[in-house]
Order: C-alpha cells, then structure tokens, then sequence
C-alpha cells in the first residue's frame, strides 16, 4: 500500500479509537451496541469497534434491522448476521412489522427511521447496552445539511455523541457517531485494505429519497463549506429549574431568559420535548417565534410540541398540554417489578391486583379526602396532567411522588430533569450514565 495512504489510514483508525475511548467506560463490561446495515459505514465501524473492545474486553452485539423496503432485504440481514459473527460479533435480527405506512414513498423514510431508532433502541437496552454505535460519516453529515437548507428536511444535526432520538424507548441510551469526522472514501479504503466487501442499497440512487437526492446533488460539489460542523452548539442552562420537577413541571426565571445572550432556542426545544413527554422536535421558526415572546415584556401563554407555556412577568412555566389526546393507560399487575414509563414523564413503580395508570383530568372529584388535601398544596397549573392510580373496583388515588413520605404501592418518578440534561449535552460519557 501507498505509503500515503497508510498513514491516512492509520489516522482513520486513531481518531475512531479516541472517540471510542473517549465516550466508553474504560471499566464497563456491558456489552457495546453497533447499528449494522451490512454497508460499508456501519461495516468500517463494526470493525473498528471491534477492535477497541478487544483491547476492553467488552462483547459487542451487531443489531440488524430488516426493514422490509428491498426485495433483498431479508437475505442481506441474513448475510449482515453470518459477517457479524465472523468478525467477532454477537448478531442480533430484528424485523419491522409495526406501524409501516401505506400510500405514497414520501413518508416512508421517516417512519422507516424512526422505527429503525425504536426497534435498535429496545433491542440494545434490553441486552444490557448503554450505548448504541452508528456508523454515520462525514457525507452524512454533508447530506442532511443539504436535506436541511434545499428541501426544508426536519432532519437533525448529526453529532459525534447525543441520547437516542425516541422517547421512552431510548431512555437512557446514547448515540456515538466515532467516524463522523471521516468520509466514506475513507472509509472504504479501510474495508479495501483488510479485504472486505459491503453491501450496496439501491435506495442510495432512488431520486424518490432525500438522501439519494443529497447524494447525487453533493457528488460534483464542494461540500465543505455546506457543514455546520461537529462542535456542540451552544445551550443554555438555567440556574434553577424551579421546585415541581417530581411533579413535570418546570418553572423558571424569565429575566435569567431574557438574559441568556446563546442557546436559548437550543434548551427551550428541549425543555418542550422533556415537559411534554414528545419526541417530535418543534420547528425551529417556531421556536423563534417563542423566544422573540420570551425576551419581551408582556405576558402570554402559547402551546408547542405538546405543552404549555406559561409567562408571567417574572416566571415562565413549562406545563404537559393538560387537553393532550392519545395518552394511553398504563397497565398495572402484582407482578410488575421492571420500572415503566408513563405519558413519557413518570417512571411508574409497584403493582396492583388489578389496576392501571390514568391521567388525573376529569378524575380529581373521585379522589379520597387524603389526596385531595395533596391536591391542593400544589399549583394549578399542573394538577390536570398528574398520574392517577385507577384500580378495578372503581376507587382512585395520587401514587406517591418524589420527595413525599412513601405511603402508597404506587410510586411516580418524574424523569423530566433527567431527560433534559441528556438533551442539552450535560452527560458526556457512558461512565455518566451510571
């Protein structure tokens, strides 16, 4: 080989093994999850993490999505489980059945990505994983910027490391992206060299997709100047979060927002996404709009992304939408010893013989004189969207929050804080994750 080339290659190696290292646990003996497709991407960084978790001594599972969208899809997650296994890989099948949507192709790509993200999420974490390797590159990178500014594409920033996209599903699982930095080319010199093939989707050149269009549109530019980079955009962080956060709700100092001089559209996005129990991320002109209100002096309220915000001349409250549809009752059994989550806000823990969990709406009139006195020590504003226990013969009452004296086989944990701080970048190792 070119001795150019080599080291060009060597560099490959060592800026993934930094990053690798860098976000690993050097201790964890958890298994490593790695997004495997069978393309060259993630087939470059199922080696190279491989090649880390050698030296670690960590197992490293290749999840392999078939996503039903080729012909030939179910015989390459067939071929993706055989090549895992040979490299030194425990590979894992998964198939999506669920959800896919009829109709036209031009919602297909966000639904097929937001089930891939669903299914390798659960699959990860159920096998001990906290962290969940993609093999997104540079022209990825390239791609959704162009996806962004051309064609008004949704899609988010790529960045080298961040918490799963989907909500509950990825709760407490991070996404590392080591050879985000490289380009494909790159890439592929290295499976070259160690004399490996990949597979090529045809998807890749189908002018019906986005992504194909990026590609096709890119392959004569220069690019660079198209790349909002991978250093971490600003966010900001408040001071005080305010004292309902076991109950879902945050409340904070409007004069310390109208302050913030960067970040503050970065952290309110994220703040709706926590309070609301969403995953959907509102549009940025949106949002814009919502800090163009913050920074002023008037109050108002407005409702985005699935919750309510509340400003006052002083204070700014971040509610879940009390009038939101769609939320689904939780099942409750003796048996229920693995924590859930609930509305996306509270891990709900216990059993009942027979039971589940409801929104508190409509229902605080049946509640015990007891928690109606609870009831009332808390403000208004959050009181709707509280958890109810519902149990089979028709009585109801609070679950126990945090911060009370335990007294109920129902407990509700709010994992708004936690969600938030994943969010806005304030976990930054899988050491953190605990």
């Amino acid at each position: 080989m070119h001795l150019g080339r080599s080291h060009a290659l060597g560099t490959l190696q060592a800026e993934a093994e930094r990053l690798l290292a860098q976000h690993l646990d050097g201790d964890a003996r958890t298994p490593v999850a790695v997004a495997f497709s069978g393309g060259s991407d993630s087939l470059a960084t199922l080696v190279l993490t491989l090649d880390l978790a050698a030296k670690r001594g960590r197992k490293v599972l290749a999840l392999t999505l078939d996503h039903g969208l080729q012909a030939a899809s179910h015989g390459w997650a067939q071929h993706c489980a055989t090549r895992a296994a040979s490299l030194g890989a425990e590979p894992v099948s998964l198939v999506w059945e669920r959800d896919r949507p009829s109709g036209d192709a031009s919602g297909l790509p966000a639904a097929a990505r937001s089930a891939r993200h669903r299914l390798l999420a659960t699959a990860a974490k159920a096998r001990g994983a906290k962290v969940l390797i993609f093999g997104h590159t540079q022209d990825d990178r390239y791609e959704s910027d162009w996806m962004r500014r051309t064609e008004g594409s949704t899609l988010g920033q790529l960045k080298i490391w961040g918490p799963s996209p989907v909500w509950p599903e990825g709760r407490g699982l991070f996404l590392l992206r080591p050879v985000l930095t490289q380009s494909r080319e790159e890439l592929r010199a290295l499976l070259t060299e160690r004399g490996l093939d990949w597979i090529e989707d045809p998807a890749n050149q189908d002018p019906r997709f986005g992504r194909a269009r990026a590609r096709m549109a890119l392959s004569d530019l220069k690019v660079a100047a198209l790349s909002e980079g991978t250093d971490p955009e600003p966010i900001y962080w408040p001071k005080d979060l305010g004292p309902w956060t076991a109950y879902g709700a945050l409340v904070l100092d409007r004069t310390a927002l109208q302050l913030a001089s960067e970040g503050l559209e970065s952290f309110m996005g994220r703040a709706l996404l926590s309070v609301s129990g969403h995953d959907a991320a509102p549009r940025y002109g949106a949002l814009q709009r919502l800090t163009t209100a913050l920074r002023a002096e008037s109050p108002f309220s407005a409702t985005l992304s699935g919750a309510q915000v509340r400003a006052s001349a002083d204070q700014v409250w971040i509610v879940r939408e009390a009038g939101r549809r769609g939320i689904e009752p939780l099942d409750l059994t003796p048996k229920d010893l693995a924590s859930r989550v609930w509305d996306g806000r509270f891990q709900i823990d216990g059993g009942l013989d027979c039971g589940q969990i409801k929104t508190l709406r409509g229902n605080a009139k049946r509640l015990g004189p007891l928690d109606r006195r609870r009831l009332a020590h808390l403000p208004a504003p959050l009181r709707p969207t509280l958890p109810l226990v519902a149990q089979s013969d028709g009585r109801v009452h609070l679950p126990t929050f945090t911060g009370e004296a335990p007294s109920l086989n129902i407990a509700a944990q709010s994992v708004i804080l936690q969600r938030l701080e994943a969010a806005c970048g304030r976990i930054i190792s899988e050491r953190a994750l605990g």
